[in-house]
């Protein structure tokens, strides 16, 4: 009789994957939930959860038809931008493929210096790792940049790529303001019937949600010690926080990267669950 599947027999793979949205800060938040905490989850994407009314053309599309996204079976390297979004890595680690990193500035408002994806390359083809793709998200997440046609452009023109490359393209409405979290679309086109309608809602809540970032910037930043770039995206902010040296050094005495023990405290004593940057591969 072959032996149940437990740690032991796990694949490795799936021992290695990590989501940090879902980690450590994730469980923490649901125990104090399950203990009668009010806890206010700014960890996930879903503008549902948090009270966003859906916009009426996904949901009655989807009515008709179930969408499917499937993630191909990968076991090169991709090219992913730093900070990335958590579930890349996960993904990457379960199929046995390997994250190639390429840095944001976050002192350029999350630019990338095109001149140095080169030198990415060649360090992945010394780890003798072959990169297949590049992940570029627009806008970043959880930076929320928006990447300018030159820097697109300039990645076109001097990646070393061959003449079959394929663009692959998606629109999503999980994490942007159509909010169907888990499901993949696009908005109806000029002269649909369903146009007009999902031009005025969707305009409501962009305009809503950039007046909320708006107010969100502007409060990081009349704080002490914590800097944020603008959130063009309108979905989520990426604030640094200066950590004393005392503070740093209290975490690391509970063995805990030091972003991951303030995220702890803030939770335990506001019940806000957030995401430590290292869990995004932040610098």
């Amino acid at each position: 009789m072959s032996k149940g599947l437990d740690h032991e027999t796990l694949n490795e793979n799936v021992k290695k994957a990590q989501y940090a949205v879902r980690g450590e800060l994730y469980l923490r938040a649901s125990e104090l939930q399950k203990e009668g905490k009010k806890i206010i989850f700014t960890n996930v994407g879903n503008l549902h959860a948090l009270g966003q009314k859906p916009l009426t053309f996904p949901r009655q599309v989807m009515v008709y038809a179930k969408l499917h996204f499937y993630w191909m079976i990968l076991i090169d390297g991709i090219l992913v931008p730093v900070p990335q979004y958590t579930l890349y890595l996960a993904a990457i680690s379960l199929y046995g493929g390997s994250l190639v990193p390429y840095y944001l500035e976050e002192t350029e408002n999350w630019g990338l210096d095109v001149n140095n994806l080169p030198g990415r390359f060649a360090k992945a083809r010394s780890r003798g790792i072959t990169v297949r793709a590049m992940v570029i998200i627009i806008p970043g997440n959880p930076t929320e940049h928006i990447p300018g046609c030159t820097t697109l452009l300039k990645c076109e023109k001097g990646l070393p790529i061959s003449k079959e490359l394929q663009l692959v393209s998606f629109h999503t409405v999980s994490k942007g303001y159509c909010g169907e979290c888990g499901q993949r679309g696009g908005p109806p086109k000029p002269g649909d019937i369903s146009y007009q309608k999902d031009v005025q809602e969707s305009n409501s809540v962009l305009e809503s949600l950039r007046r909320r970032a708006h107010i969100m910037i502007n409060g990081f930043n009349s704080c002490r010690n914590v800097v944020c770039n603008f959130t063009k995206g309108a979905m989520y902010s990426f604030p640094q926080i200066r950590l004393p040296p005392k503070a740093i050094e209290v975490a690391k005495k509970a063995g805990k990267v030091p972003d991951v023990f303030y995220c702890l405290k803030l939770l335990e004593a506001t019940g806000i669950s957030t995401v430590p940057s290292s869990g995004f591969g932040q610098k």
